[in-house]
């Protein structure tokens, strides 16, 4: 809440979620009215697979562009669609004009969850901010579920199908303008020779095929996609067939889900602010899935009111938990790509989980079918516990160090994960004015950042320039293997914080982006005497 620009990104979710579930409550009305049940099936068909194709696509924009930016124009395109949509039911047009709306309007949302998500981190002022963030964007999504779920419902009933697409585009007009309020996000530059489209759009699936943790997580998270399509068709054949409760009682599970999903948010900051992801997708899975489980042996409405709520918190937390590692162990660069990928793999999945669904209750029986899938994603987690432990982020860092290091041009380029270690290295001086912290030609073994306080450079017994707070110096020596190219001394107190040579030339030579950069600040100034990057 201390971040005005998570505040307005996790209420603009809150807005969108609104309109979101909205009109897909007033689309299946409007669908069903016009040519029953199949057509509602057939529509919701229309809608995901296109949406799979164009993720990994329009996630490329995140990285290329300013994600402020992307999330501005998709959702002015969502709020121009809705009110498409709902000009066209109001005029009587063609069914087929709303449909095409409702595709086009599902394919640009691809764009938007991994522009939000990859800006969370580039808010945030240290990593918890963006764990804590995390959760509360999930919580308020599933209030938007309830909300726009369940007042569309009673909405539709009182007055209008556009009427409710009108309100639903009303909502992200209001998105729209706390979007419009968020600071802008600089993309960092890229150093890297321009790739083809094909390649640029790709570059998401190349990275995750190439890193065995960000592997690992879209394993899970597809997994629990699966699981996810699986409840999506099982919450029926519950609510209907074993509890007999009718169309009514798939709302009341529904909207337990929902308040599962809300509570989800407090659980999540209590176990990642400790830094246990590990816990955090235990819980989850087990919250998630075992209820089902329990439905299965003894259907009842009060289990199943109890299931459903656990499963809207397990499902949030173990989403939550496997984006926030994604963001930590992702670099900057290609971030939103990443995140694409797992969008595509996150809409697939629930398909398969919903085609898989009628296959188990037609095998197993309704509740074999309940408890095969209560112990899917437990044992997947439980099988990946060893490896996820090596993604436990260790005690929280100093915000202050943490903000100065990402600001580095060197270091801005690097993953969350690695600056964050990098932070607990640091080692802070204080220094009073006038102390020389290197002098020309000595060996070089540490890399300096300026916390406060200024230095002056002195090169061959001639001044060059002063440097102040958020700067660096010390790389060229490192770099290079050379003796130190210049004296530097403190011309106030000046508080400095050291990272050792062997971390500083590990964390930049493993990343080329960070490499090229240290590289330039130290061409500059070995050809230019007044550059203010200097050793």
């Amino acid at each position: 809440m201390a971040n005005r620009g998570l505040r307005l990104l996790a209420a603009s979710t809150g807005a969108t979620s609104v309109g979101k579930w909205g009109f897909g409550v007033a689309l299946a009305v409007y669908a069903y009215r016009t040519g029953g049940t199949t057509l509602v099936g057939v529509v919701l068909l229309l809608q995901a697979f296109p949406s799979v194709l164009a993720a990994p696509v329009l996630a490329w924009l995140g990285d290329r562009h300013s994600r402020k930016q992307v999330l501005l124009v998709t959702n002015a395109a969502r709020t121009a669609m809705l009110a498409g949509a709902a000009a066209a039911m109001w005029a009587h047009a063609p069914a087929a004009v709303v449909f095409a709306l409702a595709v086009l309007y599902s394919m640009v949302s691809t764009a938007n969850q991994p522009a939000r998500a990859a800006l969370i981190p580039a808010l945030s002022r240290v990593p918890s901010e963006a764990s804590s963030a995390n959760a509360v964007v999930s919580s308020l999504d599933n209030a938007g579920f309830l909300v726009g779920a369940g007042g569309g419902g009673v909405m539709v009933a009182a007055t209008s199908t556009q009427a409710v697409v009108g309100a639903c585009a009303l909502a992200y007009l209001i998105s729209l303008w706390m979007i419009a309020a968020l600071p802008r996000d600089a993309r960092p530059k890229n150093r890297r020779a321009k790739l083809g489209l094909v390649q640029e759009i790709t570059t998401g699936f190349q990275t995750v095929s190439a890193q065995h943790q960000l592997r690992l997580l879209v394993l899970l998270l597809a997994s629990l996609s699966v699981t996810g399509g699986l409840a999506n068709v099982l919450v029926v054949v519950t609510a209907i067939s074993l509890l007999h409760a009718g169309a009514a009682g798939v709302g009341y599970l529904s909207a337990a889900y929902g308040a599962g999903g809300v509570l989800a948010g407090i659980a999540a900051i209590a176990l990642l602010e400790r830094s246990i992801p590990v816990a955090a997708v235990l819980v989850g899975a087990c919250a998630l899935c075992l209820p089902l489980v329990l439905v299965g042996i003894v259907p009842v409405p009060a289990t199943a009111l109890i299931a459903w709520a656990a499963v809207g918190l397990g499902y949030a937390l173990v989403k939550g938990t496997g984006l926030t590692l994604l963001q930590r162990l992702t670099e900057d660069r290609v971030l939103s790509r990443v995140l694409g990928v797992l969008e595509t793999t996150f809409v697939a999945g629930i398909g398969i989980g919903a085609i898989v669904a009628p296959a188990l209750v037609s095998a197993f029986g309704r509740k074999g079918a309940l408890i095969a899938s209560g112990v899917f994603l437990p044992l997947i987690a439980i099988l990946s516990q060893r490896s996820l432990r090596n993604l436990e982020a260790g005690v929280p860092v100093p915000g202050e160090s943490f903000e100065l290091l990402r600001a580095s041009p060197i270091f801005a380029p690097m993953p969350i994960g690695v600056t964050e270690s990098l932070t607990r290295a640091l080692r802070e001086i204080s220094l009073p004015t006038g102390h020389v912290v290197i002098r020309q030609g000595d060996p070089g073994d540490l890399w300096f950042l300026i916390a406060n306080g200024e230095v002056e450079v002195i090169k061959d017994d001639e001044f060059q320039t002063r440097l102040g707070a958020g700067q660096g110096f010390g790389e060229i020596a490192l770099l290079r293997d050379v003796p130190r190219t210049a004296t530097v001394r403190t011309v106030t107190p000046t508080r400095l914080l050291a990272l050792d040579r062997d971390r500083f030339l590990t964390a930049v030579t493993g990343l080329r982006e960070s490499h090229e950069a240290a590289q330039e600040i130290a061409t500059n100034y070995l050809s230019s005497a007044g550059s203010s990057q200097i050793q």
